[in-house]
């Protein structure tokens, strides 16, 4: 969902329109030339198809219409092939350096043929990078896409870890995480996915199926960042709140977070300057906004300027 603000009045208040969402808000200024092209007023519901064509214009005063998600499914119904569901596809392997150069490729787990037109493809929750246009991804196919290659991302996928973030023109999100870049007997690896978002480093097979995982031994651990080591939670799985253990070998600024299976935020647990030492912190299955989430799996993660690791972690009821 988008929201368009007239004048700047608008633009200083929009902590109003995005609380405890990630909703974005662009600010018409004046002389509020699209804010007049578009005929609207305040509390206005815009709805566009993928070409961008206007379908809906109403007033949502009173509320959003009953039939709001029936519309949005009868318009991704209208292509000739099915707008792809995103349980049906993931990111199955990603690659951070070396050579093939960075690339990423996402999976259709789905017994028909489906269209990525609309999904949105980043190394953030921006989505801005790659916006899907008519890409047909065939059952049990791969879509491939290299770094500046012909209709596909631009940003860089970091050695030191990064995020990769799929999207449907609904706005669902599934991430995973990329973990430091290893190289192993000469080849550097590249990091295979399963539906659920478990990753392991692999041999890179880029449009191909996924090689086992490599199992890496204490020889290899001097290529994996040493500043800042990312321990076990205790328990785990856990009720009602697990510690998560973090050692830092020198002082660093970083910032721990809490995400679900499907790549949400779920809550920032800590972000600051630490010290040379073991930290522990603790987390209690709650939201930003103090609500006890559900049971499943949970992945924490710790980004500074150099790294981003994570683990998982299982909150059962």
């Amino acid at each position: 969902m988008i929201g368009i603000a007239s004048g700047s009045q608008s633009s200083s208040s929009f902590g109003n329109w995005t609380s405890n969402n990630n909703s974005p808000v662009c600010t018409d200024n004046s002389s509020n030339e699209v804010w007049n092209d578009w005929g609207a007023s305040q509390r206005d519901l815009f709805v566009l198809d993928l070409n961008g064509d206007l379908v809906l214009h109403q007033n949502i005063t009173s509320g959003l219409p009953d039939n709001l998600g029936s519309l949005i499914i009868d318009l991704l119904g209208q292509y000739d092939t099915e707008i792809c569901d995103l349980n049906d596809i993931y990111v199955s392997e990603a690659h951070t350096s070396g050579d093939p150069e960075d690339y990423i490729e996402i999976y259709n787990n789905g017994v028909e043929d489906c269209s990525l037109e609309g999904f949105r493809l980043d190394d953030n929750q921006e989505m801005d990078d790659l916006t899907f246009g008519d890409v047909v991804i065939t059952a049990g196919g791969y879509w491939l896409g290299y770094k500046d290659g012909d209709s596909s991302f631009s940003s860089g996928l970091s050695s030191d870890g990064d995020e990769v973030w799929l999207s449907d023109p609904l706005g669902n999100t599934k991430m995973v995480f990329l973990n430091a870049s290893v190289e192993f007997d000469g080849v550097q690896l590249s990091q295979s996915f399963s539906s659920n978002g478990d990753g392991c480093y692999t041999t890179p097979t880029p449009g191909e199926n996924n090689t086992d995982c490599i199992t890496l031994g204490i020889d290899f651990q001097n290529v994996l960042p040493q500043n800042i080591l990312l321990l076990n939670s205790y328990p785990n799985p856990f009720n009602p709140a697990t510690f998560i253990q973090i050692e830092i070998k020198n002082r660093e600024d970083v910032i721990i977070e809490i995400f679900d299976a499907r790549g949400s935020f779920v809550k920032t647990i800590f972000s600051g300057f630490l010290d040379r030492g073991i930290h522990k912190f603790s987390w209690n299955a709650t939201g930003s906004d103090g609500t006890e989430v559900g049971s499943g799996v949970y992945f924490y993660t710790i980004k500074s300027n150099s790294v981003l690791l994570s683990k998982k972690i299982v909150f059962a009821k």
